[in-house]
């Protein structure tokens, strides 16, 4: 079995998303029908990054978890010194990789900035969007895009990511390394 950590329900929602997606392009994942019981999350960066959060999982590691991969954001260094922004992000994921000594294959996947801003990158009408964000003074309210993503996401519900987009690309390969070779 291998586990996805992730920060919270937002970012599970995606990754059970983005997972149905490689579902449909990789024989190796027909056989899952729900990926919730892959994906773990912790309920916030802090918590995520907090070795002692992790004594349940430690003691299914080796045994039933093979494999694990971490997936969070970077944020802001301006909201958080120690763990915001991507260098920091990375100092303090290899730190936790390296307390944890869990001796199986892990890795982590970093969302520059936010999830929210990850996606807006990949929209194909993105100049639209940011179009209505600057009009809007939506930064005002909430600089980590989350209300623009909720809008375009209620105008194409039924798309609302475009998987096949580069960005995506790293995120897809890790995400298939990690389910490869595993039960």
């Amino acid at each position: 079995m291998v586990k996805i950590i992730c920060e919270g329900s937002d970012d599970k929602t995606f990754l059970r998303l983005l997972l149905n997606d490689i579902k449909q392009h990789d024989v190796s994942l027909q056989d899952i029908s729900n990926f919730d019981g892959y994906i773990e999350k912790m309920g916030g960066k802090s918590k995520l990054l907090d070795s002692s959060n992790y004594s349940l999982l430690t003691k299914q590691i080796g045994t039933k978890i093979k494999k694990v991969l971490f997936v969070f954001d970077c944020d802001f260094e301006d909201d958080d010194k120690v763990c915001g922004g991507l260098e920091n992000s990375k100092e303090a994921i290899e730190s936790l990789i390296q307390d944890l000594n869990w001796e199986i294959e892990v890795d982590y996947y970093i969302f520059n900035k936010n999830l929210d801003y990850f996606i807006v990158d990949t929209l194909d009408k993105k100049d639209n969007f940011l179009g209505c964000e600057e009009c809007f003074e939506l930064k005002k309210l909430n600089k980590n895009r989350k209300i623009l993503t909720c809008i375009y996401k209620s105008l194409y519900p039924k798309a609302p990511f475009d998987f096949s987009h580069a960005n995506f690309n790293e995120l897809k390969q890790k995400l298939t390394n990690l389910f490869e070779g595993t039960e």
